[in-house]
């Protein structure tokens, strides 16, 4: 089994996109790659192997054809391009009664980057770039899902998921204790007084909000975020490690470390020369990361990993394998 990182996807210009929007950024404090490693324990699956794509798209056909070679005689391939509440049992059983060498999920937008490749597939790969191209000669119909899917490929996809999961449309929850409704709180949060938190609101761990600061509605303010005095934040999202300064208004934009992305147009301003934003330093407090309560292998290679998850800007990051 095999997850794939995704092509950072930002409909603004090239030169501004730094640093680039990646679905490996949790949402309302979760994180899309231990949720589908959930999905993918219930099969019983063996082994697992985590890298990221390079930038232009293509997949690493010749690391996926190895694997053939190494005696793999079937393959499931997630791409984090989106959020699904998929049966992946059902996929395996689809795949099988349809005998087709290669399968690819669906549902009514199309390909959901989850997909099953056979020995033979596998093989193919070591010549084809894409294993969609694979698919289309295969002329098999692809697993059609029907259930809960969102895409989270660009800034504005990712706040759309956001109001479901606030809004209790899927089955996604916030990571923190639900306070009152629809406002959920995380751990070693630091709300001041007059400080104002409308639902439905996600703020995360250690995330301060300061005097006369406005959270809410439809807002996620990640972990070890700050929100300055009299700044409001609505129907946006806030990555982890921003300071915001004082008497901002933030509506319609995601916010990541000095740099603010308009949702709806996708142009991306850098909020840093005028010190209205900037990335906090991280916190050095995680010596213990590894040495306290036991850890299953699952978060064990998924917090190895996320620092390096990203894509970087030329070649795939190194396949990591895990056996379970």
């Amino acid at each position: 089994m095999a997850l794939q990182g995704p092509q950072p996807h930002n409909r603004a210009t090239r030169e501004n996109l730094q640093p680039r929007y990646s679905s490996r950024k949790p949402i309302l404090g979760n994180d899309i790659l231990q949720l589908w490693m959930e999905r993918v324990r219930k099969l019983g699956v063996r082994n697992l192997w985590l890298t990221s794509a390079p930038r232009d798209g293509s997949e690493a056909c010749s690391a996926l054809a190895a694997l053939a070679r190494q005696g793999v005689e079937r393959l499931l391939v997630i791409k984090l391009k989106s959020y699904a509440e998929m049966d992946l049992a059902d996929l395996v059983r689809f795949h099988c009664e349809s005998r087709s060498s290669v399968t690819e999920a669906h549902d009514a937008r199309g390909q959901l980057g989850v997909s099953l490749l056979d020995k033979l597939a596998l093989d193919r790969m070591g010549t084809e770039r894409e294993s969609s191209r694979a698919a289309t000669d295969d002329g098999r119909p692809p697993y059609q899902f029907n259930g809960y899917a969102k895409r989270i490929l660009s800034a504005s996809e990712r706040q759309e998921l956001v109001g479901d999961v606030l809004t209790g449309a899927c089955a996604m929850r916030p990571l923190g204790t639900q306070v009152r409704e629809q406002v959920w709180i995380g751990e070693g949060v630091n709300l001041a007084d007059s400080a104002r938190v409308i639902g439905p609101t996600y703020i995360g761990a250690h995330t301060t909000v300061r005097a006369g600061a406005t959270v809410g509605p439809f807002a996620s303010v990640e972990h070890d975020c700050v929100v300055d005095c009299g700044t409001t934040v609505e129907r946006s999202t806030v990555l982890p490690y921003t300071y915001l300064a004082p008497g901002l208004l933030i509506r319609q934009g995601l916010v990541d470390g000095g740099y603010l992305e308009d949702l709806n147009w996708g142009a991306v301003a850098d909020l840093q020369p005028a010190g209205l934003g900037s990335r906090i330093l991280q916190r050095k407090a995680r010596k213990q990361a590894f040495s306290e309560a036991p850890v299953d292998v699952f978060s064990r290679a998924a917090s190895a990993f996320a620092c390096d998850f990203v894509p970087s800007s030329t070649t795939a990051q190194p396949w990591l394998q895990v056996q379970l």
